[in-house]
């Protein structure tokens, strides 16, 4: 057996800055904290192709990972730091936070309703997980505070799946009717880059799914409901807090985005719209909204339909700050009549 060398401790020399200091602020010490001197230098593009952490020095001859997202215009948002953070404090937990005892036995009618609604969104989140880490390890890691963020959705995703799942079946209903899908296909199927990703999976769907819940939320039968629609959307609302920053960023250093983001939308409409022709999400809600089936045709639509203009009302006003053109007669019918020109 070949003894060791006698140590060399060459490695000790071997700093771009030694001497640095960071110190807790009035939230500790977060992410965004460690961001001083060298550290804090965020390059437009990102070269080493390595796993080799922002700052570090690199060691020769290590074999490249192939990262196809290296520019900080295709992933970035200022706000990552502060909502990783954000995320890591406000975990909660479905099987022990939810309280579930709340729930008492409702209608047939209205607990169908409910299943198939979380049938519906355990299929949103299932489709959330397997965007966002589909995407994840193709980022470089020159950006980690994006990396790190996207990791807390992915598992905030993971918890919606199974705290709807778990609504479905608690109250002894059940899971409903899969979803048509073809928005889920084109989320999942997006070959344009994360961008395009993120429009799809949050300016789209994300602001639609965040109207529905706020509904629900309001319209919930019981302290579980409440808690259950309540904590999702906070969950939710950082999602589409990194999601409206990094389009915002893309935007203002990505030559004409703006013109390649509504490309995208006036695509992911009309696929929206063929969706929306699917009638059992809209009646599950409409029976939920209106109490049951009785009171579904009357109460349960005008609701829907309320909620179809305010999603329109935020899916647009996204868009206007986006400073994305958007044309009505280019938006499918069965969006454009809810736009409040069209009420």
């Amino acid at each position: 057996m070949t003894p060791p060398s006698e140590p060399k401790f060459e490695w000790m020399n071997q700093s771009r800055q030694w001497g640095v200091r960071v110190k807790p602020g009035k939230k500790g010490l977060t992410l965004g904290s460690l961001n001083v001197g060298i550290y804090g230098e965020i390059p437009t593009e990102w070269h080493d192709q390595s796993r080799n952490p922002r700052g570090a020095i690199a060691r020769r001859g290590m074999p490249p990972v192939g990262y196809a997202i290296r520019e900080k215009a295709a992933i970035w948002a200022d706000s990552a730091a502060d909502l990783y953070e954000e995320a890591i404090q406000r975990r909660w937990a479905p099987a022990t936070d939810v309280p579930w005892d709340a729930i008492e036995p409702l209608p047939e009618d209205v607990e169908r309703a409910v299943c198939q609604v979380c049938t519906e969104l355990s299929q949103y989140a299932n489709v959330d997980i397997e965007t966002i880490s589909s995407w994840q390890h193709q980022m470089a890691y020159g950006y980690h505070e994006v990396k790190q963020f996207l990791a807390t959705a992915t598992f905030d995703a993971a918890r919606h799946y199974e705290v709807f799942r778990k609504r479905a079946l608690y109250n002894g209903g059940g899971l409903g009717l899969e979803a048509p899908g073809e928005v889920n296909r084109m989320i999942l199927e997006s070959r344009g880059g994360w961008t395009e990703a993120v429009t799809y999976l949050f300016l789209l769907r994300g602001t639609f799914a965040m109207t529905m819940l706020r509904y629900l939320e309001r319209f919930a039968h019981n302290d579980a409901e409440r808690f259950i629609y309540g904590r999702v959307i906070q969950d939710r609302a950082r999602h589409m807090a990194y999601a409206f920053d990094h389009l915002k960023y893309s935007v203002a250093h990505v030559d004409a985005q703006e013109q390649v983001l509504a490309t995208l939308l006036f695509i992911g409409d009309r696929i929206f719209a063929r969706e929306l022709r699917d009638p059992v999400l809209r009646e599950a809600l409409a029976i939920i909204f209106g109490g049951g089936v009785a009171g579904a045709a009357t109460t349960g639509m005008a609701t829907w339909e309320a909620m179809m203009r305010d999603f329109m009302a935020r899916y647009e006003g996204a868009c206007a700050w986006l400073r994305v053109t958007r044309l009505p007669d280019r938006i499918p019918e069965e969006m454009r009549r809810f736009l409040p020109e069209a009420a």
